[in-house]
């Protein structure tokens, strides 16, 4: 057993980690916003139901739902067969509910004089949104999304249970094989705390620096 063989070995793991990590960040990044403008600005019961969407994949545990999409839906849907689809699927919709909390409070920290002035110079709805709400709001949230990007990576770690072949997957073989349960799960440890902390670390220090930047 050696350090560097093992943990080249779960290093072959990166590639579903992340990809899981960043397509299920892109499926909550568009559902996060819809949802914001939604829970914001739509009549009240569709407000009501996007306000429910949150509690409901905020409330529940992300591996229910994985389960339930893999082994449950997966009986009659051909897409959740897939562990690794069901895994991104999960995590997505999870991710559109906490990245509808971190748009909808940027969106609400924008002063409502901004919003006057900008009718006042003629502007139309769209063209606020387009050019006054949604740049400011896409700044400020940029710490929330850093830590929702980190809060992926690890969950996606979730996805080893229905078989995806990821990190901690990688160290599970290590761990049946060589029958050691420290080593493993260490080195596992280890490379999600590099892939979370830069990534966090990075958008936190840019969102910072914008919002100096723009006075926001």
């Amino acid at each position: 057993m050696s350090i560097v063989s093992d943990l080249f070995f779960i290093l072959q793991g990166i590639t579903a980690t992340i990809s899981i990590s960043f397509l299920s960040f892109g499926i909550g990044f568009l559902l996060g916003i819809l949802l914001a403008f939604i829970r914001l600005y739509a009549p009240k019961p569709a407000a009501l139901l996007g306000d429910a969407y949150v509690k409901l994949f905020l409330g529940v545990p992300v591996l229910v739902f994985m389960l339930l999409f893999h082994f449950g839906f997966g009986q009659f849907i051909p897409f959740f067969k897939s562990a690794y689809f069901s895994s991104v699927f999960a995590l997505g919709l999870r991710s559109g509910a906490y990245q509808s909390q971190i748009f909808r409070a940027a969106i609400n920290s924008i002063p409502r004089d901004q919003l006057l002035a900008a009718r006042a110079l003629g502007l139309t709805d769209t063209q606020i949104l387009r050019y006054v709400v949604l740049p400011q709001a896409f700044i400020v949230a940029l710490p929330g999304l850093g830590s929702e990007i980190a809060l992926l990576i690890k969950d996606s770690a979730y996805a080893f249970i229905l078989g995806v072949l990821d990190i901690t997957k990688y160290a599970d073989i290590l761990r049946a094989a060589y029958r050691e349960f420290v080593a493993p799960y260490i080195l596992a440890a280890m490379l999600y705390i590099m892939l979370t902390f830069p990534i966090a670390n990075y958008l936190d220090k840019l969102g910072s620096k914008l919002k100096k930047k723009y006075a926001l």
